[in-house]
């Protein structure tokens, strides 16, 4: 099949689609580093007449200000396969995007700005994400987390100090983050916190032998609200004092922390906003 031509940067634009699943426009020009906003309105445009890309976008008068929300059409998929670079079951679950729920949209958008936090510079700090998307890759470096039956991150981070006299990053540490959805039933948010207690007890080995560290990974979970940051909080407090109870008081305990989805919006990933348990 004969696709329309596509540009460089209107690749990319499908690169970022895959990876991140749903899109702003606003998103899209930070990605890309561009300064004009028309241009990508242009890009975008005639990727949606190609059939590349389809768009959320409500003509209501309250909702005009808001900039579209751009997925893969038809015509990105297609071109996405002819690469032969992305896995075909990950390919494949981009044919049902439109079905996905508000919900979901929501949680790709607030992973998203916490990726553009995540590549603006932050002093001697040098941080080096992986989407869900990307670590279902065999070559990724986070590849392994999938043989897992515990967790399921939605973005894992490393974060480290370039050392220009050993040329080499050192003092890395590793972050986990997943975002509850504020439909997430009570008793399913205590099996979620109770996994992630027991891979941080039973797969140690298994996480610094990967991950070449010493050091366990940090835990961050966004809550719905604070209600529920409260609870998990309370109930994670008592997962490790029942997990660590009858451990050497030298062995590394686990570091959970958690903030809230309106905190993680207004101050990005780096921010000052997480709670230990």
């Amino acid at each position: 099949m004969n696709l329309p031509k596509l540009t460089k940067k209107q690749k990319e634009i499908l690169g970022l689609l895959y990876k991140h699943r749903f899109l702003n426009r606003v998103q899209i020009q930070a990605f890309l580093q561009h300064k004009d906003y028309k241009t990508i309105n242009a890009w975008l445009k005639d990727l949606r007449e190609k059939q590349y890309v389809e768009w959320i976008y409500s003509t209501d008068f309250a909702e005009k200000t808001k900039p579209g929300i751009y997925y893969l059409g038809l015509n990105g998929v297609r071109y996405l396969k002819t690469l032969e670079t992305y896995p075909l079951d990950e390919l494949r679950k981009r044919y049902r995007e439109s079905s996905r729920s508000q919900t979901y949209i929501d949680r790709c958008l607030l992973l998203a700005d916490c990726c553009i936090t995540l590549e603006t510079k932050h002093g001697e700090n040098v941080y080096y994400y992986e989407l869900e998307s990307e670590y279902f890759t065999e070559e990724s470096f986070y590849h392994f987390i999938t043989e897992s039956v515990l967790i399921h991150p939605q973005l894992c981070v490393s974060k480290s100090k370039f050392d220009p006299h050993q040329n080499e990053d050192v003092d890395v540490n590793h972050y986990l983050l997943e975002v509850f959805d504020a439909t997430l039933p009570r008793y399913r948010m205590k099996k979620r916190l109770s996994d992630y207690a027991k891979y941080l007890d039973e797969e140690e080995y298994e996480w610094k032998q990967e991950a070449e560290t010493d050091k366990l990974p940090v835990i961050l979970l966004v809550c719905p609200r604070t209600t529920d940051l409260i609870y998990a909080k309370r109930r994670t407090r008592s997962l490790i004092a029942e997990t660590w109870e009858y451990k050497d008081e030298d062995e590394e305990r686990p570091c959970i922390r958690f903030t809230t989805v309106e905190k993680l919006r207004a101050h990005g990933a780096t921010g000052d906003i997480w709670e230990e348990a």
